[in-house]
């Protein structure tokens, strides 16, 4: 099985930098480390192949641009299918209300652990592959009773 992809929007270059390479040590790939919402959401829409898109996006919700990190996830949610963790330093509840909209899979609280970090990663790609199977027989489904 090919390494999973993931892209990294994180404007504290340390750490996404240090997350990068201890994640990699793990049959992961990191393709893409954004430091500006903005950055990523240009790259992404240049990929013309399905396939070179990331499997997993770890998102920062406080990056260096103009937008959030929750109004880039806003935006790619619409576009892309992938699985999608927060990651903040913030835990007030104001600020999770904001990301549910986007339902992310998982959340990570800035400060953690590698193995914190991986355990959300295989959560967030398994429940999104759940989340894929579900929307997949639904879809089979409605054909069947409307056809």
């Amino acid at each position: 099985m090919p390494p999973l992809k993931i892209a990294i929007f994180e404007d504290e270059f340390l750490l996404a930098n240090d997350l990068k390479r201890q994640i990699e040590q793990f049959n992961y790939k990191v393709i893409a480390i954004f430091r500006k919402a903005e950055d990523g959401l240009k790259a992404f829409k240049e990929i013309t192949q399905p396939e070179n898109l990331p499997d997993i996006v770890l998102m920062d919700i406080s990056l260096a641009g103009k937008m959030t990190g929750i109004e880039a996830a806003q935006i790619m949610m619409e576009e892309y299918d992938f699985a999608l963790v927060f990651l903040t330093g913030m835990s007030q509840m104001d600020v999770f209300e904001g990301v549910f909209k986007n339902k992310p899979q998982v959340f990570l609280i800035k400060p953690f652990d590698i193995q914190q970090a991986l355990g959300s990663i295989r959560l967030a790609v398994y429940q999104k592959t759940l989340e894929n199977q579900l929307l997949k027989y639904k879809n089979e489904l409605e054909g069947k009773l409307n056809g």
